[in-house]
């Protein structure tokens, strides 16, 4: 049964949506209306996904367009979108899923979601997580930190100088996630349709090299005394959580595994950040 990629026209959707394709099996993607233009639905169909575009809040649209799949793995809810949005898309998304009578939801949410702490993103979050939960269908959730690739808005945020204007979160410490590595661990949340021992599964995965914010920042290609735009203050508190929020026992090695009780991608920083640079 087909896989489909809600809010394919971001950066991790079309990440996510080429690691399907890649793994086999037919891969749909929904194009936000209010982020893609015909331009994008026909690259989509060429590269070959059966292609709907309409607006996230179009239950009826989405509905039709989710039958006979299996797994819908919404690509929204990143740390530079409106915490209110992040909620109204999952909940209509997730009420589409059910009414077209899918059987597994996969959605990437933030390591620090266990804390929110007043921040309005990782509220969101937490309540996406919660209605998963009591979803009468399996879901997947990925605790993610830092994610990083090619076309990502926070990723260019940071290349183009926005801890300039935030320097009392430039030495926190991450362990960026290479949006590769989120996809195959999508791909595997896919392919486990026939080995699915609980109804609803978290999974926590960052990546394997610690780094400071301005030191990867500066690997991005932000230039020492170029003020980029300034960040929302979600986005802030998020950057301001480092490795030892999320991570306890890190070491800041390169190798792969677990710790902590979170996995670590393959991609070594280095790598992410020179196919990130490649694309630009």
């Amino acid at each position: 049964m087909p896989v489909m990629v809600t809010a394919g026209e971001r950066a991790a959707g079309r990440a996510f949506a080429a690691a399907l394709l890649r793994a086999g099996g037919e891969v749909r993607v929904f194009l936000d209306a209010g982020h893609s233009d015909e331009e994008n639905a026909s690259a989509c169909r060429a590269a070959g996904y059966k292609t709907a575009r309409g607006t996230l809040d179009d239950e009826g649209h989405l509905e039709l367009a989710l039958q006979e799949v299996h797994t819908v793995v919404h690509a929204g809810g990143e740390p530079l979108d409106d915490p209110a949005g992040v909620l109204d898309d999952a909940a209509g998304i997730l009420s589409a899923a059910i009414g077209a009578g899918c059987r597994r939801f996969v959605w990437a949410s933030q390591l620090a979601v266990t804390d929110p702490g007043g921040n309005l993103y990782l509220e969101a979050c937490a309540e996406v997580e919660e209605l998963l939960a009591s979803a009468p269908l399996e879901t997947v959730v990925i605790r993610r930190a830092l994610t990083y690739g090619p076309g990502d808005p926070l990723t260019a945020a940071l290349a183009g100088g926005a801890l300039a204007r935030h320097a009392d979160v430039a030495g926190t410490r991450h362990l960026p996630l290479y949006v590769q590595d989120l996809a195959a661990a999508v791909v595997a949340a896919d392919r486990e349709r026939q080995d699915a021992r609980e109804r609803h599964v978290i999974l926590e995965l960052a990546g394997p090299d610690a780094v400071t914010l301005a030191d990867f920042a500066r690997l991005l290609g932000a230039r020492r005394g170029r003020r980029g735009p300034g960040l929302p203050a979600h986005v802030l508190d998020l950057l301001a959580r480092g490795i030892g929020d999320v991570a306890p026992g890190t070491d800041g090695g390169t190798d792969s595994g677990v710790v902590g009780g979170v996995a670590r991608g393959p991609t070594a920083l280095a790598t992410g950040v020179a196919a990130v640079l490649a694309r630009a």
